[in-house]
This record gives structure tokens, sequence and C-alpha cells, in this order.
């Protein structure tokens, strides 16, 4: 595993390093900047009358508004790359154990009530989609490997009816990508292998010879058992140490790529006006 900042000798990461065929890009935080949005949609599913949850207290509430309606990071933290089936009960049980919401259900995992809390913020989201932009050199990368041929997919662990939503924006970067898998598409989500072994499987292109961008760490563990390469593009918050046993290279941003060792003819920091 390389760091972008560090010292390295490219000549003996080429020898090492397959060339790769094919590159997979997650969705949430790794092309879009949803993350933020996710976070506001999911503070707004409280109180929530599908599922029979109150409003967050009033002094909670007020300090989560004055945080631009981000989750605590120790909460966040957890639940980055899953889906929904999966972070609905952690945030829920954070609900009621940290921010001391009375009528939480008892059985947090619940598959109705999952399902409830998880529609409703997708509802949420998908109104809220419309602000997402891009991440840092998002667009240009993917640009640049369209125009040096090389096949992309996209692996996220939203549902399709969101992904619908979340690209209305960003067409054109979206046509780029020969083959979407969804959260629908699979049985087990991330940190499972199924969603990068199907994409790598419909792109035509052995796992080995994908090429991963993940922000979190279950995508990253996802890529990796794959058997994919992993570029990890965490949140400037994460330990990056937390990256070194799932990823192979770990970059601030996109800018930060470099394909040369990858055997793709791009350099990022070439590209950036």
């Amino acid at each position: 595993m390389t760091v972008a900042s560090s010292p390295r000798d490219d000549g003996a990461i080429r020898q090492t390093a397959p060339n790769i065929r094919a590159v997979i890009f997650d969705l949430d935080g790794t092309l879009l900047d949803t993350e933020a949005l996710s976070c506001r949609a999911i503070i707004e599913c409280f109180p929530s009358a599908d599922v029979g949850i109150g409003p967050i207290p009033p002094g909670v509430r007020a300090a989560l508004e004055e945080g631009g309606l981000l989750l605590p990071w120790d909460l966040k933290r957890r639940i980055l790359g899953l889906r929904g089936s999966e972070w609905v009960p952690v945030v829920l049980s954070y609900a009621r154990d940290v921010w001391g919401l009375e009528d939480v259900p008892e059985n947090v995992g619940d598959e109705v009530v999952v399902d409830k809390f998880w529609k409703a913020w997708e509802a949420r989201l998908s109104e809220l989609c419309g602000e997402a932009e891009a991440c840092p050199g998002a667009r240009e990368l993917v640009e640049a490997l369209r125009g040096a041929r090389v096949p992309m997919a996209i692996a996220t662990s939203s549902r399709a009816s969101s992904v619908r939503k979340k690209r209305s924006k960003h067409e054109k970067m979206f046509r780029s990508f020969r083959e979407i898998v969804t959260g629908d598409d699979v049985e087990n989500g991330k940190p499972a292998p199924d969603i990068y072994l199907e994409a790598a499987k419909r792109l035509g292109v052995h796992p080995s010879e994908c090429l991963v961008f993940e922000d979190a760490l279950p995508g990253a563990r996802s890529g990796k058992s794959a058997g994919c390469r992993v570029v990890a593009v965490p949140d400037s918050r994460m330990e990056k140490e937390a990256f070194e046993s799932v990823s192979d290279e770990i970059i601030g941003d996109m800018w930060q790529f470099s394909g040369k060792r990858w055997g793709i003819p791009l350099e990022m920091n070439e590209l950036r006006g």
C-alpha cells in the first residue's frame, strides 16, 4: 500500500502492480459529494410517523443544526459505505442511546422498522440530490479515463431508484460508465465482495485487473475481498491508517491520482487547471 504524498519508487511499483484493464467507482462520497446531504436527510427523518419515532430532543437538534446538520463523526464513521438495511439499526440505536430518544423501537433491526425508515430517508435524500456536486477531480478523472478508453463501472450500495435521482445533474459523467451495479443487484452488501465481483463480471474483466476507488472502509474491504486493486479516497476526518490493510494506495482526492503505476496513461496533476 502506498500513500500519494509519501516518497515512492514508481519503477518498482510498475513492476509489481498489474496493468489495469477496468476501473470501478463507488458513488457516494467518491464520485458525488452526497455525504453531507445524506446526514441531513437522516436527521430530518426524525420525527418519523411511519416508524413511530418522535423528534430529536431540542438541545441535541440545536447542536446538530449548529454543526450544519452533519451527523456526529463517531456515528458517521460507523455507517459510511453501508446500505440502509445495515446502517438504519446503527442510527436508531445511536438515537436511543446517545441522543436520548425514548420511543425508538426496542428491536431496531426489525425488518419493517428498518424498511420504513430507509424509505423515508431515500425520499428526503431524493429531494436534496439536486444539490449534490461532484467530488474534487471526479468528473475530470472519469473524462480522462474515457479518453484513455478504460472501461468503467459504478458499484454503489444505493438502490437503483436513488441512483436515478442522483445522476440527474451529472448525466454527462454517468454516460461514461458501461455498467452501474446497485445494492438491488446483489444479495450481500459491502463489505462482502459481491458487488465488485458483479461489476467486474459485467465488464468482462477479471477482478485482479480492476482498480477500485472507494472512500469508505466497508467498500475498500469489499474491493479487496473481490480481488481488485483498491485506491482509497477517505474522508479527511478518517484515520488513513485504517485503510492501510485494505488498499493499495491512499490519496486525498482524485487530483492526486497517477495512472502511470497502473499502466493507465494519465496524470491528474497535469490536467488540473
